[in-house]
């Protein structure tokens, strides 16, 4: 009779795998409470959410960036980093060089304190390490997102004036560009920003990471 070993996992995937188990879980959470506190800046329902598996948020952590701003165990902003998508969304931009921003949200009792725009430049410095030949971020915001677009306005992105209609919630949409000249000429100054989150983790108790980090796709 022939043998057949049974393979365990290292300690190393074992680290990796509960890693990302505790990290996708994370991200449904705070989607989800993002949708629930501003329902009026999301396509998603909590609904949306709640239907999705489990190995759906593994796979955003994967094959996205997700930053977070996280007081303890309560993860209080968000903000993501997505290749274009020609398939799906018919994107037109080169995926070498081009990242949409999507889900920023700061939870309320935080907002004001400009938390949104240090959790975007914080995506900025790991997606560009990551990524150092990305020469643009994009994004879509809903045109009566008043919040949103001031912080936009202040980062330096530029309305495209291109638009589309979401008929199914009856809301239209506006697309924002940050170009770079180079990424690391137009940057934010890195030792500003990380003062800053210095000063967030003394006056809040808030950090930034990324989740999954350490995973490998």
């Amino acid at each position: 009779m022939t043998s057949h070993a049974v393979r365990t996992k290292s300690p190393i995937e074992t680290v990796t795998s509960s890693v990302l188990r505790r990290d996708a879980e994370t991200l449904q959470k705070a989607i989800r409470q993002a949708i629930a506190t501003s329902p009026g800046a999301f396509l998603k329902t909590v609904d949306d959410i709640d239907a999705q598996p489990i190995d759906y948020w593994k796979r955003e952590i994967i094959s996205s960036t997700w930053a977070v701003a996280q007081r303890g165990e309560e993860v209080v902003g968000i903000a993501a980093a997505k290749r274009p998508d020609r398939l799906r969304y018919k994107d037109t931009e080169d995926p070498e060089k081009a990242r949409f921003i999507e889900s920023v949200w700061i939870v309320p009792g935080l907002r004001g304190r400009h938390m949104g725009e240090r959790l975007v430049e914080y995506l900025f410095e790991v997606e560009c390490g990551k990524n150092p030949h990305i020469e643009e971020f994009l994004l879509w915001v809903f045109d009566k997102n008043s919040p949103a677009i001031n912080l936009y306005d202040r980062m330096g992105f530029k309305d495209t004036g291109t638009k589309k209609r979401q008929e199914r919630i009856g809301m239209t949409e506006i697309k924002y560009q940050l170009s770079f000249g180079s990424a690391v000429a137009v940057a934010p100054d890195p030792a500003v920003s990380q003062a800053a989150r210095r000063q967030d983790l003394r006056e809040y108790g808030v950090i930034y990471r990324v989740l999954g980090e350490g995973v490998s796709s």
